[in-house]
């Protein structure tokens, strides 16, 4: 518990150590309370709470050495993917958007604020995907990327994208076990960074955003 609350033993999360977790009223530890600006509804929040701050909290981790204008990926448009984009673009980053399906591209497209929409929307089954985010940053690569699905092969293509010390986030739980090229690590000094979910203080870097 002294090194992260988030993985203390003795934590308790409502809906699975006790009930409570849909009752209108809940007694909580002020510890884990977020304060919810008056702007934002509680419908608006319930997302950002569980698949915002599961992707902020990577993005977080993996940005942390990067400057604004920097390139950021985002593989796998669905509900992470989806706020991922959104939060990047908002922390001053130019954002890719890269999704094999044309659901998860529409998604990235068709995004209602056009000031967070992302700069790039790529379709990886493109056999000119890797040559498409190659030129836009200039043939470097990407300086994070952030892998919202379970995919197996999207796991190892997004490796593949990064520049020279890129950071990779994890965030899918494949069904199998993830092998990868470890050469493309070694060569390009590559940090690829696992994120449970966002901590409380990160949360509420996040809500200032939002």
């Amino acid at each position: 518990c002294r090194l992260d609350p988030r993985f203390c033993d003795r934590r308790e999360t409502a809906g699975f150590q006790h009930d409570g977790a849909f009752a209108e009223y809940l007694a909580i530890d002020p510890e884990t309370t977020v304060h919810l600006p008056s702007s934002l509804t509680f419908d608006q929040a319930a997302p950002l709470m569980c698949a915002g701050a599961t992707v902020w909290g990577s993005l977080e981790k993996v940005t942390a050495a990067l400057s604004p204008g920097d390139t950021v990926g985002i593989v796998g448009i669905g509900g992470l993917g989806f706020l991922g984009l959104q939060f990047a673009k908002a922390m001053g980053y130019r954002t890719v958007a890269v999704d094999s399906r044309p659901a998860g591209r529409h998604l990235a497209t068709e995004m209602a604020n056009r000031d967070l929409k992302p700069t790039l929307v790529v379709d990886s089954g493109s056999k000119d995907a890797m040559a498409t985010i190659m030129e836009f940053t200039g043939g470097e690569g990407l300086a994070a990327v952030v892998v919202c699905t379970d995919s197996l092969p999207a796991n190892n293509w997004a490796l593949t994208l990064l520049r020279i010390g890129g950071v990779m986030g994890v965030l899918g739980l494949p069904a199998e076990n993830w092998r990868f090229d470890s050469s493309v690590i070694i060569f390009r000094e590559l940090t690829i960074r696992g994120s449970y979910v966002a901590s409380r203080e990160s949360t509420e870097r996040m809500m200032k955003v939002v």
